[in-house]
């Protein structure tokens, strides 16, 4: 869970410029803010592990719910990956490869007819041009951060790769995409 700035002393603290959520005289959206997302996760783990899980209560373990419940996320994705990963390290080492795998995504270095997503930083990629002439989803890595740290798949439409190295605004990051 990331840290909830509604004070101003909170984001001076953690080197934010950013204006706290008392001095916009706002709070997180209801439906969609972190600490809703939280709660809608914690209730649907809650359920698992008391209501769906058979066997005794004693032998259950919540980091498997939670495994399987995170595996979800991104279940039905194959995602390639364009100039993200150094030639130097092995695909499969790398956090982001790891972090969509543990999302439920499954990763590939080569892209085919399967592949839903490719993720980048840059348009201009091969890959990247792959993504859009076979119309599939050309994300910012961003989209596997915010589908990480939410627990839940992102509007792809949020994170859209457009301009070649482009870096993202302050304001591309703010709730990963959610004003």
């Amino acid at each position: 869970m990331e840290r909830y700035h509604f004070f101003r002393f909170n984001c001076s603290q953690f080197g934010f410029t950013c204006e706290s959520l008392l001095e916009l005289k706002s709070d997180e959206s209801e439906p969609e803010g972190a600490l809703a997302n939280v709660l809608d996760l914690l209730k649907r783990i809650h359920k698992i592990f008391f209501y769906e899980l058979g066997g005794n209560l004693i032998d259950r373990d919540v980091r498997q719910v939670l495994k399987t419940v995170r595996k979800e996320v991104l279940k039905g994705c194959k995602v390639v990956f364009s100039r993200l990963i150094p030639s130097k390290v092995l695909a499969d080492n790398h956090h982001l490869w790891k972090m969509a795998e543990q999302l439920g995504a499954i990763c590939s270095t080569e892209v085919d007819s399967s592949v839903t997503h490719v993720v980048a930083l840059d348009a201009g990629t091969e890959k990247s041009h792959w993504a859009l002439n076979q119309k599939k989803f050309l994300v910012h890595p961003l989209l596997l951060e915010a589908a990480n740290y939410m627990w839940r798949k992102q509007p792809e439409d949020k994170f859209p790769v457009t301009e070649r190295n482009r870096k993202p605004k302050p304001s591309d990051l703010l709730f990963f995409g959610y004003d």
